[in-house]
């Protein structure tokens, strides 16, 4: 008898050349039972592909006219069968060990429901980007950070309503996570096996040649329209908690800021301004270590923002780590070239 699969690998395909690419991939998948979902998203003309896909099975979703991309993810969710999900362009690849990794992290996490890594993002002329970050829910409804393919989530979450919006052409993997965030607590693993071609293909929501800006940003205000009650009702929750636990703190009653700023985790997870100020009162407590690993968490979730640099910069000063004040210092200002303080800092580390 077949072993259920661990996790189906849902394939939305346009019977492009890089599909075998993609299925080999899969194939190669180690230490894992898994199975393929192969979606025809370009319609009755894709070929009958393989009864397997390796050593997993193949299951072939045909289709009498040709799906768009959430469509096609949701007649992917619909036939699955695995414990978890994940997703696969036929323009991607997985790394041998992609779905093994994802799965470990989830058995080490075993209250998430969804386990995120990095993408390895591989442009035209072998530029390579990074994309991906520890979950941050407050800065997931400003930005998707997470690939469908560096991802695995519970097919649970699908039965319980999580489906893919299909009145949208792209960013529907944007609008599907928060969908999750709003019933599943997520994992991040820093892995890098998944990669990523993010010019191959012609969504226009990718990056380099892929990308159309006016596509883009026209459906991202879409989202933000969709998610703005959610989001503003996670800010007047969250707020009101951050501006007491600030007032707390300038009167020295630390801890009691503390157990705010923990509240606020609580409810907004890895919440980048609470992160922020527990990094601070940990500081003023003398708590060195711990504070600098709170303030990289935040540097983390909030990438862009030079002040959480900076911020970490002035850290590493004070614990004595001046080469990792200057690199956070040059960074801060590399962010931000008009950061007066980060470039005082800069000059005073010499």
């Amino acid at each position: 008898m077949t072993a259920a699969p661990q996790v189906s690998v849902v394939v939305r395909s346009m019977a492009r050349p890089t599909l075998q690419a993609a299925l080999a991939s899969i194939a190669q998948q180690q230490d894992v039972t898994a199975e393929v979902v192969l979606v025809a998203a370009c319609g009755p003309a894709h070929p009958e592909p393989d009864a397997a896909c390796g050593p997993h099975a193949l299951r072939f979703v045909a289709s009498g006219r040709r799906l768009a991309r959430p469509a096609a993810a949701n007649a992917g969710l619909d036939a699955a069968r695995g414990e978890w999900v994940t997703f696969l362009d036929d323009d991607d690849v997985f790394l041998p060990d992609h779905l093994a990794g994802l799965l470990a992290a989830a058995r080490q996490a075993p209250q998430a429901r969804v386990v995120t890594s990095y993408a390895k993002g591989v442009f035209a002329g072998g530029r390579v980007e990074w994309f991906g970050q520890p979950f941050s829910l407050a800065q997931l409804y400003e930005r998707n950070f997470i690939h469908l393919s560096a991802a695995i989530f519970d097919r649970r979450l699908a039965g319980g309503g999580c489906r893919f919006d299909e009145s949208l052409a792209i960013l529907e993997d944007w609008d599907f996570m928060l969908q999750l965030a709003q019933r599943a607590q997520f994992h991040f693993v820093p892995l890098g096996s998944f990669q990523w071609n993010a010019d191959a293909g012609d969504s226009g929501a990718a990056g380099g040649a892929n990308h159309d800006p006016a596509k883009f940003a026209d459906h991202r205000e879409r989202i933000y329209a969709k998610w703005g009650p959610a989001h503003d009702a996670l800010v007047g929750r969250t707020g009101p908690l951050l501006e007491r636990a600030a007032g707390l703190a300038q009167s020295g009653n630390l801890a009691a800021a503390d157990a705010l700023c923990r509240e606020v985790l609580d409810v907004s997870a890895n919440d980048p301004w609470a992160l922020s100020l527990r990094a601070m009162l940990l500081r003023r407590a003398g708590r060195l270590a711990a504070a600098r690993d709170v303030q990289a968490l935040a540097a983390a979730v909030r990438p862009q923002d030079a002040s959480f640099v900076y911020n970490l910069a002035l850290i590493d000063r004070e614990s004595g780590d001046v080469d990792a004040a200057r690199r956070d210092a040059r960074k801060a200002l590399a962010l931000d070239p008009e950061f007066a303080a980060a470039r005082a800092l800069l000059a005073e580390l010499g």
